[in-house]
C-alpha cells in the first residue's frame, strides 16, 4: 500500500507538461501585452504628434492674420513676406495632417474643410493686399459685409481646429487609457504565470524527490529534469525582469540613455585614460564624439521640425566636404560589411547649416548602401561641377542671375524607372515593400525641402538595375 501512494513517472510527466505549458503561454502572454504596449505606444506619440502639427498649423493661421494686420496699419511691405511665408508653413503643415491621418476619414474630412476655409481667407487677404497696393488704402474696400464675412471665416476657421483637436484629444484619451491599462496588466499577468508555473515547480521537484527514493535507476534523469525546470523559472525571472524594463522605456525620455553613454565615457576618460591599452582610448573617443554628434543632431532636428524654418543668424558656410566625412566615419561599420567603394571629390562651401546638409547627405548615402545591388558591391561617387548657363535654363524657378554647383551623388544600385523620378521626393511615398526595405518614405522629402529652402533644387536620374545619380544644384558662394 505504501508503494501505492508514491507518484508515479506519468505523474512527474504530466507535472512537467504542464509547467511548459504554462511557461509557454505567460510567455505568450507576456509578449502579447509587450507588442500591445508598444502599439498604443506608438499611437500615443501619433496623436501627439497630430495634435502638435494642428497647434503649429493653428499658429500659422494666426501669424499670417497679424501680418496682414501689420500691412494694414503700416503699409510696412516686410508684413507681406513674413504673410508669404505663412502661407507656405500652413499648406506644408496640412499636407503632413493628411499624411498622418490618413487613416481617419473623419479627420480627412475636417482637414480638407479647413482647408477650403484658409484657402478662402487667403483669397480675401490677397485682394485686400492687392488693393491696398493700389490704392494706398481701404476706404472705399471695407464694408460691413467684408468685415462681418473675415469675423465669420475667422471663427470657422477656429471652430474647425478646435473640432480636429477635439478628435485627437479623445483619441489621445482612449490610446492613452489602453496603453496604461496594458501596463498596468503586464505586471499582474506575468506575477500570476510565475506563481502557477513556480507552484507546479515546486510540486514536480517534489514528486521528482519521492520517485526517486523509489526508483535509484531514474536518478540521473530526475536531476537532470530538475536543473531543466530551475533554468526555465530563471528564464521566466528573467523575461519578467526585461519586459518591466521594456515598460519603463517605452515612457522615459529617448534622450536620457544618450545622456548617460556621454556622461560615463566623460568618467572612463577622466579616471582611466591612462589605463587604456591598444585602440582604447581612440574607441573611447569615438564614443565620447558620436554621443556628442547624436545629442546635436536630435536637438538640431526636434528644432527644425518645430519651426519650419532656420533663422537667419543660423545660417553659416558650411563645408560639404566635412559634412561628408563625419557621416561616412558615422557609416564606416555599415560600409565595410557591404565592402562598399565611396569616392569623395573635391566639393564646395555652401550656405545653409551644417545639421541640415548632413541630414541630406545622410539620407542619399544611406539610400545607395540600403538599395545596393545584391549581386555587386557598392559603388558610390560624390563629385561636383560647375552648372553651366544652359543646364540652368531647364530651371526657371531658380535665380538666373547666380552661378551654381552641381552636385552629383551616383550609385551601382538596383535603380528605379523613369516615371518614378518625382514620387520618390513626395512624403511618405515608397517604392518598395517595408518587408524588402525598411524606412518612412520621409527622408528624400525633407531632402528636397531642405535643398529648395537653401535655393536649390534636386532631381534624380535613374533606370531599374542601372543605378541612380541624383543632382542636387546650390548657389554658389558670392565673393
Amino acid at each position: 500500500m505504501k508503494n501505492d501512494k508514491k507518484p508515479s513517472i506519468h505523474q512527474v510527466k504530466v507535472y512537467s507538461i504542464v509547467t511548459i505549458i504554462l511557461i509557454i503561454v505567460g510567455s505568450g502572454i507576456s509578449y502579447w501585452t509587450a507588442n500591445r504596449i508598444e502599439y498604443y505606444t506608438m499611437a500615443v506619440m501619433h496623436t501627439s504628434e497630430v495634435l502638435q502639427r494642428t497647434d503649429e498649423l493653428y499658429s500659422s493661421i494666426l501669424e499670417r492674420e497679424t501680418n496682414i494686420r501689420g500691412f494694414v496699419i503700416t503699409g510696412d511691405k516686410a508684413f507681406l513676406t513674413y504673410y508669404s511665408q505663412s502661407n507656405i508653413d500652413a499648406e506644408l503643415l496640412l499636407t503632413q495632417l493628411q499624411a498622418l491621418t490618413m487613416d481617419n476619414a473623419q479627420q480627412q474630412n475636417n482637414i480638407e474643410e479647413l482647408r477650403g476655409l484658409i484657402n478662402a481667407r487667403v483669397r480675401t487677404f490677397d485682394a485686400t493686399i492687392s488693393y491696398m497696393q493700389e490704392h494706398g488704402d481701404l476706404e472705399g474696400f471695407l464694408d460691413s459685409t467684408r468685415v462681418n464675412n473675415a469675423i465669420v471665416g475667422y471663427q470657422m476657421v477656429k471652430e474647425v481646429v478646435r473640432h480636429i483637436n477635439d478628435v485627437e484629444n479623445e483619441l489621445f484619451r482612449e490610446r492613452n487609457e489602453s496603453l496604461l491599462n496594458n501596463i498596468n496588466a503586464l505586471p499582474f499577468i506575468v506575477g500570476l504565470i510565475s506563481v502557477f508555473s513556480i507552484t507546479i515547480g515546486i510540486v514536480t521537484f517534489f514528486s521528482i524527490y519521492q520517485y526517486n527514493k523509489a526508483q535509484l535507476e531514474a536518478n540521473k534523469e530526475i536531476s537532470l529534469y530538475q536543473n531543466k525546470m530551475k533554468d526555465q523559472i530563471k528564464l521566466l525571472d528573467d523575461s519578467n525582469k526585461e519586459l518591466e524594463q521594456f515598460a519603463y522605456v517605452a515612457s522615459h525620455d529617448l534622450q536620457e540613455p544618450l545622456r548617460k553613454i556621454s556622461a560615463f565615457s566623460d568618467l572612463l576618460n577622466e579616471q582611466f585614460a591612462d589605463k587604456l591599452e591598444g585602440e582604447g582610448t581612440l574607441y573611447l573617443q569615438r564614443i565620447t564624439a558620436a554621443s556628442v554628434r547624436m545629442r546635436r543632431l536630435i536637438t538640431d532636428l526636434l528644432e527644425y521640425s518645430r519651426a519650419g524654418r532656420v533663422e537667419v543668424d543660423k545660417i553659416t558656410t558650411v563645408k560639404l566636404s566635412t559634412i561628408i566625412s563625419g557621416i561616412l566615419e558615422d557609416y564606416e561599420i555599415a560600409i565595410e560589411e557591404r565592402s562598399a567603394k565611396i569616392t569623395v571629390d573635391k566639393l564646395p562651401k555652401v550656405k545653409g547649416t551644417d545639421t541640415e546638409y548632413r541630414q541630406v547627405f545622410q539620407n542619399l548615402i544611406s539610400n545607395s548602401l540600403k538599395f545596393s545591388n545584391p549581386d555587386s558591391s557598392p559603388e558610390i561617387t560624390i563629385s561636383s561641377e560647375s552648372a553651366s548657363e544652359e543646364f540652368l535654363e531647364n530651371f526657371p524657378k531658380l535665380d538666373q542671375n547666380l552661378k551654381y554647383h552641381l552636385i552629383k551623388v551616383s550609385d551601382n544600385g538596383i535603380g528605379f524607372a523613369k516615371e518614378h523620378s518625382e514620387k520618390i521626393f513626395s512624403i511618405f511615398q515608397r517604392l518598395h515593400g517595408k518587408m524588402e526595405y525598411e524606412g518612412t518614405g520621409i527622408g528624400l522629402s525633407i531632402t528636397r525641402k531642405i535643398i529648395e529652402k537653401n535655393g536649390g533644387t534636386i532631381f534624380a536620374e535613374s533606370s531599374p538595375g542601372n543605378g541612380s545619380v541624383f543632382n542636387i544644384i546650390l548657389p554658389e558662394l558670392k565673393n
